[in-house]
């Protein structure tokens, strides 16, 4: 008896999945397109994405082979910088040495231009200030020059700048002494380390540089050559003045050696 109850138990058993199995059949055959359709459409994204990466593989080893090349370019440079590093930096150094002597002197005469003036005052102002030592300023004037220009023309007047600069600079000997073109037909120097009486001195050589020039100049009511008004201004440096004070002052005592004639030196002491 328990084994015929057991009998029917799988017959049961069998019954119940014979019918599972023909639902599972209706149902597969029922929705067997939609399947179908998701499995073709599962398929196209496979092969889309096949694609996608195939062409980030590619992308990725000829980025690979880029970086390698410049890698190996960068590899080269760097070996040839550390070869032929001493002629590198020379020639980098001769170039700022270039550079900086462009921007620091008067194309038209070759002697310093305003801005070496401005910042070698400013250097020897702190300097003669540290030891309260004098300073000197001169400011030059070619006088009636523009008159020179419009009776020879601006070539010849380049060419008188030119000469009055390379005799201005010649009589300057200390290498802290500057001459420089300060503008048009004016001229500047600075004298560290010197009093009113010995700028007198350099002042009076520069005149007689000039007047050895022989420039002609039949334009001018004082001279048959060019001539030069000085002026000349002295201080010891101290925190409340500045340097351009000096340079106002030297402009003013110019200017009086204008109202006086011309073709003289104008000092404090004498204005």
């Amino acid at each position: 008896m328990v084994e015929i109850e057991k009998l029917r138990q799988e017959i049961s058993r069998l019954n119940q999945d014979i019918r599972d199995l023909q639902i599972s059949l209706s149902t597969t055959a029922e929705h067997g397109d939609l399947i179908e359709a998701q499995l073709y459409e599962t398929n196209l994204k496979l092969q889309e994405e096949m694609v996608v990466r195939q062409r980030a593989e590619a992308t990725l080893n000829a980025l690979f082979d880029i970086i390698s090349k410049e890698r190996d370019d960068l590899e080269i440079i760097v070996q040839t910088i550390v070869e032929h590093g001493d002629v590198v930096d020379n020639q980098w150094y001769q170039k700022l040495r270039e550079a900086t002597r462009l921007a620091n002197f008067d194309s038209l005469t070759q002697i310093a231009n305003r801005l070496k003036f401005d910042g070698h005052l400013t250097k020897q102002w702190k300097q003669m200030m540290r030891e309260q030592s004098s300073l000197s300023i001169l400011l030059c004037d070619i006088d009636y020059f523009k008159q020179y220009n419009d009776t020879y023309g601006h070539v010849m007047g380049d060419g008188c700048l030119k000469k009055v600069a390379r005799a201005l600079n010649e009589t300057l000997s200390r290498p802290t002494d500057l001459v420089a073109r300060y503008g048009g037909e004016e001229f500047a120097a600075v004298l560290p380390q010197t009093g009113e009486e010995g700028a007198l001195q350099v002042a009076k050589r520069m005149q007689m540089a000039i007047a050895r020039l022989e420039i002609p100049h039949a334009s001018s009511s004082i001279n048959p050559y060019i001539t030069l008004s000085i002026g000349v201004a002295s201080t010891i440096p101290q925190p409340q003045r500045s340097p351009n004070s000096l340079v106002d002052e030297a402009d003013q005592l110019l200017y009086r050696a204008k109202q006086q004639g011309r073709n003289r030196v104008v000092c404090q002491s004498e204005a």
